[in-house]
């Protein structure tokens, strides 16, 4: 039960990484991205659930990590609809659908 646990975790804070990272291109040059406090929130999600992955990785096959790890693209459509304002379509709740029972599928 943990390890599901820690897969929610991980994708999560990879979806909370690209969101940051989304913010930090608010400036438009590539010196105020470099400069924006978002960039580095972004970087560091990043590696954090790369080492969640890794870990992971170690305790359960390959051939489970990696396809669950598709529920960050469910986390980032979240995301994107509550915090960016994104139109969440049809399209994109059957891709939700779709994933979901993916991964149910290979959890069992």
């Amino acid at each position: 039960m943990i390890i599901y646990i820690l897969i929610l975790v991980m994708t999560l804070t990879a979806a909370f990484a690209s969101f940051f990272l989304k913010k930090s291109t608010g400036g438009g040059t590539i010196i105020s991205i470099i400069r924006n406090k978002y960039l580095y929130i972004g970087g560091f999600l990043y590696i954090l659930a790369a080492l969640f992955s890794i870990w992971l990785l170690k305790k359960i096959p390959y051939s489970i990590v990696i396809p669950m790890g598709s529920i960050c693209y469910i986390w980032t459509m979240i995301i994107a609809g509550f915090f960016l304002k994104e139109k969440i379509s049809k399209g994109k709740i059957i891709g939700v659908l779709l994933i979901l029972s993916g991964v149910f599928c290979i959890a069992m």
